[in-house]
């Protein structure tokens, strides 16, 4: 196999920044890391690609970005860390939103291809990316999202066990009767948790007509009035399990509101982080994302594509398993 720019950097133990710096003369390097640089060169038989670097001049070294909503914590955990990544490469980065509008994401990559950016990261919108008319000619990284029939390599967290697991949780704490609050299900990662919960019902043979389910928009206070509402009407469940962090935060809102004590009088789970500083109590347990592992990856396999000057035959998918974080949101113990 022919070794890549990522495997001289993990031989040398840098970014691939560095060795980029070191192949193309650019940027400071400490004499000590250079040789071990040239040194990981040497050991590897390592060629960059020649057509790569002869048309190195005619590159913009940006690389545009679009994703669903730039006001977004987690997106915006992502973006810092493709921005980072990018630094070490020399380029500069262009952010673009999409707010979830099929055709507004269509005008934002016509208008980054327009700006002859080298590469692309983005958060799809979930439509078939043919109908875009991406050019062959530029590497493209899909984040946070799968879409069906893609040609590009996808970086997302993995959803359907994550998913088991939490209401695995809620089951080893003594709760029967769910109430699961999720997202829209055009949304990929939506399907697998959903997917995850109904199987983790079958594994653990609750009642299927004992749980519940409400689907939720992206908006807190909309989904904060939606549980209430539904709350108010069907009454309190044992547990409940929101399958993202804006899921969680309506909700939790919501109990708030209605003066519902958890874990006292409901048990909560959810697929998120809504308390970045750890001061809420009781303190939530969730399955904690990565936005900033998942960011760096997609811009390292990008840059590693630039490098090679061709796209990926056959498209890879990488997942980012989220960590669970107990927290006393089902009780200390089980019932």
């Amino acid at each position: 196999m022919t070794p890549t720019i990522k495997d001289v950097a993990t031989a040398a133990g840098v970014s691939i920044g560095t060795v980029s710096k070191v192949i193309n003369n650019s940027g400071f390097v400490s004499d000590k890391i250079r040789e071990r640089v040239l040194l990981a060169i040497s050991l590897l038989n390592y060629k960059p690609n020649a057509l790569a670097r002869s048309l190195k001049q005619a590159k913009t070294r940006m690389i545009g970005m679009t994703i669903e909503d730039i006001s977004n914590p987690y997106m915006m955990k992502i973006m810092k860390s493709v921005e980072d990544v990018a630094n070490e490469m020399d380029y500069s980065v262009i952010f673009c939103s999409h707010n979830n509008n099929p055709e507004q994401e269509k005008k934002a990559l016509q208008w980054l291809i327009e700006q002859r950016v080298d590469g692309i990261v983005m958060v799809p919108t979930g439509r078939n990316l043919d109908e875009l008319n991406l050019p062959q000619t530029i590497p493209v990284m899909l984040v946070d999202r799968k879409v069906e029939n893609t040609r590009f390599d996808t970086v997302v967290h993995e959803n359907r066990n994550t998913s088991i697991t939490l209401v695995q949780h809620l089951y080893f704490h003594g709760y029967r009767e769910l109430l699961y609050v999720h997202g829209a299900l055009s949304h990929s990662a939506e399907v697998e948790r959903y997917q995850g919960i109904v199987k983790a019902i079958e594994l653990l043979g609750l009642d299927p007509l004992k749980q519940s389910f409400v689907e939720v928009d992206a908006n807190r206070d909309d989904i904060s009035q939606t549980v209430r509402a539904y709350l108010e009407a069907a009454g309190l469940p044992d547990g409940i399990y929101a399958t993202n962090e804006k899921a969680l935060a309506g909700t939790v809102k919501a109990l708030w509101d209605m003066n519902v004590s958890v874990p006292d009088d409901v048990g909560v789970v959810g697929f998120g982080d809504i308390d970045t500083y750890g001061i809420l109590r009781p303190s939530f347990t969730v399955a904690k994302e990565d936005p900033h592992e998942v960011g760096k990856i997609a811009a390292e396999i990008l840059f590693e594509r630039l490098e090679n000057g061709k796209q990926q035959l056959q498209p890879k998918e990488f997942l980012v398993t989220p960590k669970l974080s107990i927290g006393t949101s089902c009780g200390t113990h089980s019932r």
